[in-house]
């Protein structure tokens, strides 16, 4: 592809580099002295206002959705991709990446997350990550989603542009939200919300072999008192959504509205899929049993122990957010449990995806991906688990999780592999701005570093 130096902006330097970690004490340090700015966000809001288009030529472009791309180009324009190829062309105007050398992939996607829901837990008004009282299919996270946290420039640092953020607690949770990292609110970060109804399934409590069986039998007991009580509202929910739609169609009556139960109608319906956290085979087995009890469409969220139901689950279509892989396995599982269930879940042919199920460590999700592929997942399973996978299992392919022509333009250019730990994003687009890496760690980094010496 031929260019004019007189009618392209050129942009031929790596804008990030790697910094050291700093110590703990320096953090403790800055972060006492310091008030918590916000020049990162607003650098990457006043990007956001660019109308201009961007051309990343000459790099090994990964679609994930096809093959690799050798020296070719990717052309950027209103917040999509215009053109992919060898032969993609700029225009008048338009900003240049040289990318010799470098790579194009899609933008990464959290699967599950506390994103904007929690910044620091031990200061009271830190969190906003849960509701009383078991049943809260009301509660939306987008509404509490905090767009100046601090963790959401971190966590674009490492290439993850898109987070299902989702509130925690209870047996219904409520809604969790697909939004990207970057945006002045809630509502322009949001991508789908409602993206999911987050529920979990009771679980028996553990003990080991010396717990006593009288305890064991209570915890039973609470569990089949919880899982009935889930099921009685479901149940309910599903009378309430069939007494609507023949409202709807003309029959004859009233329904008094209920804020709870109108919030369970699209997954009642299922409009919106129902995120199940669960681990063992028992509460897989259950919610198994409520999709086809109540005809609900089901994603399962944790499932340590997914990898022995496999072949059951794959037969189903029944997708799997596996993760995070880098928590401590239980006295009694294997050792290789968590490290090896993704791989185990893909060979069977299950879709599954990353998470981190944190928001302080969202920031290390790919190489969540990349601790399975240690343990039996392919590279090509552990890039798509993290980009094109989550699309599909939240109903966004059609705009994010590859780059395509006509979806949206969250890309991360790199010097490498995004999961190899050893490689870093040099560049990094989100919704087609440039996004500056400029994050509280660097901030402190370069603040340090020019620190008079003794």
């Amino acid at each position: 592809m031929k260019t004019s130096a007189r009618t392209h902006q050129r942009v031929d330097t790596p804008a990030h580099g790697h910094a050291p970690r700093l110590t703990v004490m320096a953090l403790l340090l800055a972060a006492a002295a310091l008030p918590a700015p916000v020049s990162a966000q607003m650098a990457a809001r006043a990007s956001a206002r660019s109308s201009r288009g961007w051309v990343i030529r000459n790099a090994t472009i990964v679609p994930v959705s096809g093959p690799r791309i050798e020296r070719g180009a990717v052309v950027i324009r209103d917040g999509r991709i215009e053109a992919v190829g060898a032969d993609a062309a700029a225009q008048p105007g338009d900003s240049v990446i040289d990318a010799t050398g470098l790579f194009v992939y899609p933008g990464m996607i959290d699967a599950g997350t506390r994103l904007g829901l929690t910044e620091i837990p031990s200061v009271a008004g830190g969190e906003d990550q849960q509701e009383l009282g078991d049943f809260n299919p009301q509660d939306a996270a987008l509404t509490a989603v905090n767009p100046n946290s601090e963790l959401i420039p971190i966590t674009r640092t490492n290439g993850v542009t898109s987070a299902i953020t989702s509130p925690r607690g209870g047996l219904v949770s409520g809604q969790a939200a697909l939004i990207d990292l970057v945006g002045w609110t809630p509502q322009e970060m949001a991508d789908r919300a409602p993206a999911a109804m987050v529920m979990t399934y009771p679980r028996t409590g553990g003990g080991g072999r010396f717990a006593r069986r009288a305890a064991q039998g209570e915890q039973a007991d609470q569990t089949n008192r919880q899982v009935q009580a889930l099921k009685a509202y479901l149940g309910n929910a599903k009378a309430y959504a069939e007494i609507k739609a023949r409202l709807a169609a003309g029959a004859q009556g009233t329904q008094e509205t209920n804020r709870a139960m109108e919030a369970m109608v699209p997954v009642m319906r299922g409009d919106v899929p129902a995120i199940f956290d669960v681990e063992t085979v028992e509460q897989i087995r259950g919610v198994l049993a409520l999709a086809d009890t109540f005809g609900i469409k089901v994603i399962l969220r944790g499932a340590h122990e997914a990898w022995r139901l496999a072949d059951t689950l794959a037969a189903r279509h029944i997708p799997v957010v596996v993760g995070p892989t880098t928590t401590d396995v239980g006295p009694d599982e294997p050792y290789d449990e968590i490290f090896a269930n993704p791989g185990v879940l893909a060979k069977a042919g299950v879709k599954i995806a990353f998470q981190t199920n944190d928001a302080h460590e969202s920031r290390d999700l790919p190489y969540n991906a990349a601790l399975a592929e240690a343990y039996g997942l392919s590279p090509d399973d552990a890039l798509r688990a993290v980009t094109l996978n989550p699309a599909e299992i939240f109903g966004v392919a059609d705009r994010l999780g590859s780059i395509e022509r006509g979806k949206v333009a969250n890309l991360v250019v790199t010097d490498g592999d995004p999961l190899d730990a050893r490689h870093g994003p040099r560049y990094l687009f989100v919704r087609g701005q440039l996004v500056p890496f400029n994050d509280r760690h660097t901030r402190l980094y370069e603040e340090f570093r020019a620190r008079p010496k003794p």
